[in-house]
């Protein structure tokens, strides 16, 4: 499931151009693989902070078990690892150093876990109904992905295994994400891996947890809806609605209570409305006034969004006056 989608920009600077174009492909790879992927959320662009630091990652998939970060790097010749690990990049045919990017995941995700374990009571459940849940347990993996039209070159064999070609790392993750599912195992036979086997998540905390971090991540860029189905950006269509045309908006609230204090979640079956005063969700429903067709709406930035496919009108549902939408 694609919980927070890839959003392309234009870029002027050589350097970054070849750098997003880097992101773009490691995104298309994952959202491939994982888009219809109903217990691995995926998360592109993920810039958070935290208690005075900033944790930039380009992307973050959210598994069952805790957490994997795949760091992108363009590279057009080669990079290599020598005997103490250091890195290098082929650039204008001389061989420069450059920070490892395994290293910076980890720092990444030392920021990501810490603000985690800060919210941890409100996204994750009680376990046996009396012990608070914490992120500590989980797993963290950090990926490096080189681009297509690169090679690695390693000093010693079965050096830096989580640094890989783009195309392979999709199928990696979920070999990891298998492997701790083993481990978990209750007849396990192998006691010191089911010993420090990580957390496992339910369902629902997984929700909260890729809803929680695309809400919190602090890029200003816009971002289109994403689909109920696939998880992708919808596209809206040109025919039918007059060019520049904006988005027709609604409200909604609690159905139990009436309250507008509610967070959009993505859900299982369709994105839902869940009210932060009695907890009870909300299902969220548009008909386009135009040619009667329900719209498929997203997750947005305020609330929900989303666009009638047969005659392209938008539309946006926000919680009152509070929500932006």
């Amino acid at each position: 499931m694609i919980i927070k989608p890839y959003v392309d920009r234009d870029e002027r600077d050589l350097r970054r151009l070849s750098g997003r174009k880097a992101e773009r492909q490691m995104a298309h790879y994952l959202d491939r693989h994982f888009r219809e992927h109903k217990k691995l959320h995926v998360l592109h662009d993920v810039r958070i902070e935290h208690d005075g630091e900033v944790a930039q990652m380009d992307h973050v998939i959210v598994h069952r078990f805790g957490i994997a970060i795949v760091e992108s790097k363009s590279v057009s010749t080669s990079v290599r690892i020598n005997a103490s690990d250091e890195w290098e990049r082929q650039w204008g045919g001389r061989w420069r150093g450059m920070p490892d990017p395994i290293l910076q995941g980890d720092r990444q995700g030392l920021v990501l876990k810490r603000l985690l374990v800060s919210r941890q009571d409100e996204l994750l459940d009680k376990l046996l109904g009396v012990f608070q849940g914490t992120f500590w347990a989980m797993a963290q993996d950090v990926f490096a992905a080189i681009s297509d039209d690169g090679t690695i070159q390693r000093a010693k064999r079965g050096q830096a295994p989580r640094v890989m070609k783009a195309d392979v790392i999709p199928k990696a993750i979920e070999d990891l994400v298998a492997s701790y599912r083993n481990d978990v195992r209750f007849l396990n036979p192998n006691l010191p891996a089911f010993a420090k086997a990580p957390r496992d998540f339910n369902e629902n905390e997984l929700l909260r947890i890729g809803h929680f971090l695309r809400t919190r991540s602090t890029d200003a860029r816009a971002e289109p809806a994403v689909s109920e189905t696939s998880g992708m950006p919808t596209r809206t269509p040109t025919h039918g609605v007059e060019p520049g045309a904006g988005p027709v908006r609604s409200t909604m609230a609690c159905k139990r209570c009436g309250s507008t204090d509610l967070d959009a979640m993505p859900g299982r079956y369709g994105p839902y409305a869940k009210c932060r005063s009695c907890k009870t969700n909300t299902a969220v429903r548009v008909t386009c006034e135009g040619c009667g067709e329900e719209v498929r709406l997203g997750v947005g930035a305020h609330g929900f969004a989303g666009a009638c496919e047969p005659c392209g009108r938008r539309f946006e549902v926000g919680f009152g006056a509070g929500s932006g939408a």
